[in-house]
């Protein structure tokens, strides 16, 4: 008897129903009769059912939510509610903060995963004479959809950070594998067991941006390397440039001096120059424009990075990443070394007696060259151990190979902080120059990456037989070791690297004669 009140009169008012509502423990009441004892008892967005006491979770949108009996018999008559995951599974549940009904299954999947921590999940027991025991909406059971906008719940949401698939659910994991940020419904049908982000998380949206400032960062870096570069190799062409010029003058003195049966193979010789100068001319002009072509390409890339960084789309951050990734690996393993260059020289040779006697005499002739060129050696600072050396890579200028050397200086008695030892070295490789001598004027630099006047400076000359033993000069307490290792110094990059800028001249170059031969 009781039970048959409970369904035919409402339990508050004890009168027939009116509007009448049913709550998630299928008790029924009038529409204002609930909506009244709600707004009397609620707290923290619940209320006590007034018959069975059961602990009740308020909808969003009110009383109102609570499906009527009508709904509930119309709801009777439609098919049984299947799984929106996996699509051939009756559901048994419904969760209300992702509109998703679920198999048990799915459910347990639903429960592990971090972005679905402190949803509220509702039990559907299936097709009873009073229908679904969860129906928010009075839409069909197939096409139920979330009726309070995600954007309605906090800040305005970016038009990128919606799900491609669902233009209406904000995307809310970022799937590693397949690289796309979805909404919760695609992530459960297409991606579960990939790995992910939970792009509901504060620290996880903070990271994402932080790694793109950072690599935004070492890309504008290196576009300054680029730059740098950019203008060493144009002061390489000048010089290039002015040797050609200067062996040109040179050709035309010894060309005058000669008689006229030697006019036509001077101009041949000065052919010969200006090809060279014009293949060392196409071969700079080529890395230049290499450069500037990735310079551009990059600074594109970094203007479409801060233009990203500047909106709120998450979305766009992550698309932008694995571009931004490659280029910035791209970035750390390109090297900046100068060329060899062929400077195009006019080398005087000695004249067949028969010849000379049937022209102007012996042509005897001094040559000198200035030249300077500078080059960079990287050094890591895990690599030392003390008292031995690391060597850079060689640098061929003239056709003499150098190098540096750094050594992690052991302390003694007068010196007692370790200190960090650089010079200047030929590294016989077995090649062969012309040159027989010359002076060597040249400079050290340790750079201050965060502060140019803080770099550490040493110079140095030598005198130079390219045939006899040549040691390292240098200095070996260019700074203290604790000074170089400490980050925030500024000789440090990220990496633990240091950087030694080489200024090097040659003067009274002394170079072999050789027979100048005449068909």
């Amino acid at each position: 008897m009781a039970e048959q009140t409970d369904r035919e009169v409402c339990s508050i008012c004890l009168n027939d129903f009116h509007e009448p509502k049913i709550i998630d423990c299928q008790h029924s009441f009038c529409y204002n009769c609930l909506e009244d004892y709600v707004h009397r008892t609620s707290t923290n967005g619940q209320f006590l059912c007034p018959v069975c006491r059961q602990n009740i979770i308020v909808p969003l949108g009110g009383v109102n939510e609570f499906s009527s009996k009508q709904q509930m018999e119309n709801a009777s008559t439609l098919q049984i509610q299947q799984c929106d995951v996996c699509l051939n599974i009756q559901a048994t549940c419904r969760c209300r903060d992702c509109q998703q009904h679920l198999c048990e299954s799915c459910k347990s999947t639903h429960d592990k995963l971090a972005v679905c921590k402190g949803h509220v999940v509702v039990k559907i027991d299936g097709i009873s004479e009073q229908g679904l025991k969860e129906i928010t909406t009075e839409k069909p059971v197939s096409d139920l959809k979330e009726d309070i906008s995600e954007n309605s719940r906090g800040a305005p949401v970016h038009p990128a950070d919606f799900c491609p698939n669902h233009p209406k659910k904000k995307t809310k994991t970022y799937c590693k594998d397949c690289l796309v940020a979805v909404c919760f419904k695609c992530f459960l049908k297409d991606h579960n067991g990939h790995t992910y982000l939970d792009l509901q998380e504060d620290d996880v949206r903070e990271q994402i941006r932080d790694e793109l400032k950072t690599l935004k960062v070492e890309i504008e870096e290196h576009i300054n390397k680029l730059q740098n570069h950019s203008t060493s190799l144009q002061s390489k062409l000048s010089e290039v440039e002015e040797a050609a010029k200067s062996a040109c003058e040179n050709v035309d003195t010894h060309v005058r001096n000669i008689c006229d049966k030697v006019h036509e193979m001077g101009e041949n010789v000065k052919e010969e120059i200006q090809k060279t100068y014009s293949d060392e001319n196409e071969k700079f002009t080529k890395l230049m424009t290499d450069i500037k072509t990735l310079t551009e390409d990059l600074e594109s890339g970094v203007k479409l990075s801060t233009s990203i960084l500047e909106d709120t789309s998450i979305v766009q951050v992550l698309e932008r990443l694995p571009n931004v990734r490659q280029e910035a690996d791209q970035c750390r393993s390109r090297k900046f070394n100068i060329p060899d260059v062929m400077y195009p020289l006019f080398t005087e040779t000695e004249i067949n007696e028969t010849v000379l006697r049937e022209q102007l005499g012996k042509v005897d002739v001094d040559t000198s060259i200035h030249h300077e060129t500078r080059f960079i050696n990287t050094f890591n600072i895990n690599q030392f151990k003390s008292g031995n050396d690391l060597y850079s890579s060689v640098t061929t200028f003239h056709g003499l190979p150098w190098c540096v050397s750094a050594e992690k200086m052991l302390p003694y008695e007068s010196r007692k902080p370790e200190m960090l030892g650089v010079y200047l070295c030929l590294n016989k490789t077995g090649q062969i120059s012309d040159i027989l001598s010359c002076q060597v004027d040249f400079s050290l630099e340790l750079i201050n990456h965060t502060d140019e006047n803080k770099s550490m400076t040493r110079h140095g000359k030598r005198s130079l037989k390219y045939f006899q033993d040549s040691p390292g000069r240098g200095c070996n307490n260019l700074i203290t070791w604790d000074i170089l290792t400490n980050q925030g110094n500024g000789f440090l990059d990220s990496d633990n690297n240091f950087n030694i800028q080489v200024i090097l001249k040659l003067m009274d170059v002394k170079k072999r004669q050789t027979l100048l031969k005449y068909k």
